[in-house]
């Protein structure tokens, strides 16, 4: 039997020209707006026209893209590599390689069993739920019925818990941890996502949990642990603390940010945590500002990925 690795992410604008694409067909999914197509069209239309000279400027200062697809093609080429007996492919949801393209290449191969594993550790409704039931519907239309395996999270997965913390150890260098305050920052979400029965914020706080207990149990203690939400946009109520209040309260002025959502770098943690925050905490008067890189194309990701799919069956 043929089967393929999916790594499934939600897309980021790997140009300028990519932006607009990536805006609109985020503000048009069901999962992210929730409200009738009649009114979500227009709605994101409405946000998509209105920030996105703004967003084109933020990607001007990553020098015009995300490198979000860059660096999973090498997490898709190294996972290639130790893997024989599958093919690996990259979904993105929002952006180029949409899953029609993949999955049409892949019904032509006469691919007959899918592994999605997703690029955000947590489970969510508007991240993993939206990939694979995007995956699941695109497969569908076409006329192409594999067996499909999904993993939905591995926020507890060990092996992903130390490429985590060895991404943390090595921002640190040698600096002191007990004499800074360790942030993880989560991308946010709207409260009344959780209140439906979405695990996310849960699942987020385990982590964190696991961290600092593995991370204390090594050696590395800081002198606190926080977890604040990043990446709010519009009216509604989203989970707390936000990032930006966080920082206000650290009375120390150090402190070193992990952003625990992501698995890959994108325009969240390069630009919002290491240009936008990085000019807040300077205002704020922080004499130590450092953002962790994600495990991106690290061995021990790669690894990680590699067990996840052994674990699948």
């Amino acid at each position: 039997m043929k089967k393929a690795i999916i790594l499934m992410n939600m897309g980021g604008a790997s140009n300028l020209d990519e932006i607009e694409i990536f805006m609109r067909n985020m503000f048009n999914d069901h999962r992210i707006i929730g409200a009738p197509p009649f009114v979500r069209r227009p709605l994101a239309d409405f946000i998509t026209t209105s920030r996105l000279e703004e967003v084109k400027e933020n990607y001007r200062q990553l020098g015009g893209g995300s490198p979000l697809l860059a660096i999973t093609r090498r997490v898709q080429e190294k996972l290639q590599e130790r893997i024989e007996d599958a093919i690996v492919e990259v979904i993105m949801r929002y952006t180029p390689p949409f899953a029609m393209e993949v999955l049409k290449r892949l019904k032509e191969e006469g691919v007959e069993k899918l592994y999605l594993i997703p690029m955000y550790p947590q489970f969510s409704t508007t991240t993993t739920a939206s990939s694979i039931e995007d995956i699941r519907a695109s497969a569908r239309a076409m006329g192409y019925h594999p067996t499909i395996v999904s993993l939905l999270h591995y926020h507890d997965f060990k092996p992903w818990l130390e490429a985590v913390e060895e991404r943390i150890v090595e921002a640190l260098g040698d600096t002191d941890p007990k004499s800074l305050t360790m942030v993880f920052s989560a991308h946010g979400l709207p409260k009344r996502v959780v209140k439906k029965g979405d695990p996310y914020q849960k699942q987020v706080e385990e982590e964190v949990a696991l961290h600092t207990k593995r991370l204390k149990a090594k050696g590395v203690e800081f002198s606190q642990v926080h977890l604040a939400y990043q990446s709010k946009v519009g009216p509604l109520a989203w989970l707390t603390p936000s990032l930006e209040r966080m920082l206000e309260e650290i009375k120390n002025r150090r402190v070193l940010i992990y952003p625990i959502s992501f698995t890959i770098d994108n325009s969240e943690t390069l630009f919002e945590l290491d240009i936008e925050y990085r000019e807040e905490a300077e205002k704020l008067g922080f004499e130590y500002y450092k953002v962790c890189r994600c495990p991106n194309d690290s061995e021990s990701f790669i690894r990680v990925l590699e067990l996840l799919y052994r674990r699948m069956g």
